[in-house]
């Protein structure tokens, strides 16, 4: 019998989990939570019942954390063992009823059907080829009135990180580079910005209608040692999400994240 192909993030999901747990992991997810809190409630579905769809949302997160919400949630990821954590956290947490599974990539949105209320597609582009079209593809199975969330690393936010934890060759060396290093899934993607996504959402016919940034504050402070103290980060997590939305600090965030709409 022959052995069954690994997706490369299957070695991954350890450091995965590892980073979800430490504080810069959480105030992502937290920032998170908020902004599609903040959607959810515009949409008038605040208690449930969007149909969502979770483009390479991996073990399950994001996804979760909506289903807990009391939205049906459809979860497409290319790695296997992913998805069974993905069920195991929903299950955990009692809502296995509204997630499901679909082994599959972006490649594959056809398996998750289509006119959905809102569309996550949360740290996949950047893996992806420039002239793949993604965004067109992904607005495609939004229905008229329903929501696309796109979210990527902030190339511009890391070279003052890299200047504050490394110093100023090693900022140079990343505004120099094309290419966005995850330390992570030791693996290397390409640098997309919000504007050039926010051109192709308003291409696709879609309206650009939240602008958000994660992690504004946390990057800049590089002691991380004081972020394991549950008041300096129940502190330094008010803070985020004070500031995800507000100008100019969405643009010094360490991920950038933009919601926007088909009109219907």
């Amino acid at each position: 019998m022959g052995t069954v192909d690994k997706h490369p993030f299957d070695e991954k999901l350890a450091q995965w989990q590892a980073w979800c747990q430490a504080p810069w992991g959480r105030l992502r997810f937290a920032v998170v939570r908020e902004t599609l809190r903040r959607q959810a409630e515009a949409m008038g579905a605040a208690r449930g019942g969007l149909r969502v769809l979770d483009v390479g949302g991996g073990d399950g997160r994001d996804a979760v954390a909506l289903a807990e919400a009391g939205h049906q949630v459809t979860l497409l990821d290319p790695a296997p063992s992913w998805l069974v954590e993905a069920r195991r956290r929903a299950e955990e947490a009692g809502v296995s009823d509204r997630l499901r599974t679909v082994e599959g990539s972006i490649d594959d949105l056809a398996r998750g059907g289509a006119d959905y209320d809102l569309v996550l597609c949360h740290f996949v582009l950047h893996y992806r080829p420039a002239d793949a079209g993604d965004v067109d593809r992904l607005a495609a199975v939004v229905r008229p009135g329903g929501r696309l969330s796109v979210m990527a690393p902030n190339a511009a936010a890391r070279v003052i990180m890299r200047l504050t934890r490394e110093g100023p060759e090693a900022a140079l060396a990343e505004l120099e580079s094309d290419a966005f290093d995850s330390a992570t899934f030791a693996t290397a993607g390409r640098k997309v910005s919000a504007e050039e996504v926010e051109t192709a959402m308003s291409d696709a016919g879609l309206v650009v209608l939240g602008r958000y940034a994660a992690r504004v504050a946390n990057d800049f402070v590089t002691d991380d040692t004081l972020k394991d103290d549950p008041d300096y980060y129940s502190a330094l997590e008010r803070l985020e999400l004070a500031l995800c939305d507000r100008e100019p600090f969405v643009r010094l965030g360490g991920m950038w994240q933009l919601v926007a709409e088909r009109p219907g």
